[in-house]
């Protein structure tokens, strides 16, 4: 693999000042061959920790260099497929979790599974006890989220630390949640974290637009997974095309907001079926956003995190002449 390829990002996040750890906490993501959707190892040098994530079971195989046989904690997440919608989780410790992932792998069980997320340590610092009792806090956490539901109802005891003192364990759990937040995990909530704008909470309009002009000197074009869309920006948002594809297929990290805004469309019938596709939709009426990064994750299905998804066209490109 071509280290030019990857693309590493960095985010600084501010903490609570009764925190125990610094009021500022940096962590790198890096995305290897660049892709948002692949695979994501996430660390930080204030931290022992690491996040290993991506699509499930091509974690174990896209990895380059494989997940450490140490001991962590991991996630496998879904989407709900009934009901109002969640993300479905389940999470497990394990001694050697590379070992346990690819059991896991294995399992026709665990197929439903979209994403996992891996939290090891950068060295031997974190013991069996201490992956234990962040795989119990874990539990906690999920079974209070009003957007994440556990896989199974047994949820672990939580025992009492050893090794590390407590307070030193719910550091290590602070920094595990704020690298899998950055890691795109939204079943585990980022402690402390200042409230986002509206526009990253998705807290967006999506609209059916009657209005739209036939022709732009601002077109753009979005490919992703092989969905391809076109749009324009306007004086208060975006506008998706008619006739842009949109992928149904809907990420473990896609937030709520936005996957009941595609399921409105749907129910609306402007999501229309293609014979002999099933991995996308047509759009067939203009769809108004409040911004290019809402309208890119309404199309993708997907949690993208920068603008720069949709790629201006030139003149010469806007106009698809049939032959």
């Amino acid at each position: 693999m071509d280290p030019s390829d990857n693309l590493d990002i960095t985010l600084t996040s501010g903490r609570d000042s009764a925190a125990p750890t610094p009021r500022s906490a940096s962590v790198a993501v890096h995305y290897l061959q660049g892709r948002i959707d692949g695979i994501r190892i996430v660390d930080s040098r204030l931290s022992p920790l690491r996040v290993y994530a991506g699509p499930w079971p091509h974690l174990l195989t896209q990895l380059p260099q494989g997940l450490p046989p140490a001991p962590g904690t991991y996630l496998l997440c879904r989407p709900s497929i009934s009901g109002p919608p969640r993300i479905i989780v389940r999470p497990g410790e394990a001694n050697d979790i590379r070992r346990r992932l690819q059991e896991h792998a294995l399992d026709a069980s665990k197929a439903s599974f979209q994403e996992a997320f891996a939290v090891c340590s950068v060295d031997d610092r974190l013991t069996k006890s201490d992956t234990r009792f962040m795989e119990a806090r874990l539990h906690e956490i999920i079974l209070a989220s009003p957007t994440s539901s556990l896989e199974v109802d047994r949820v672990p005891a939580l025992q009492s630390a050893s090794g590390h003192g407590q307070d030193d364990l719910e550091t290590l759990l602070d920094q595990a949640r704020l690298m899998l937040s950055a890691a795109g995990c939204i079943a585990v909530d980022a402690p402390h974290l200042p409230a986002a704008p509206a526009e990253q909470r998705d807290e967006g309009v999506v609209a059916i637009s009657e209005g739209a002009s036939s022709a732009n000197e601002d077109e753009h074009e979005l490919t992703y997974d092989s969905i391809w869309a076109r749009g324009y920006p306007t004086n208060n948002g975006w506008i998706v095309r008619a006739g842009s594809d949109v992928r149904r297929r809907e990420n473990a990290a896609l937030l709520p907001p936005v996957a009941n805004r595609r399921r409105m469309l749907l129910e609306r019938g402007i999501l229309g079926s293609m014979p002999g596709v099933d991995d996308r939709w047509r759009l067939l009426a203009d769809v108004f956003c409040s911004s290019s990064l809402l309208a890119a994750k309404l199309v993708c299905g997907a949690h993208v995190t920068h603008r720069g998804i949709w790629h201006r066209l030139l003149p010469s490109e806007r106009m698809i002449i049939a032959k």
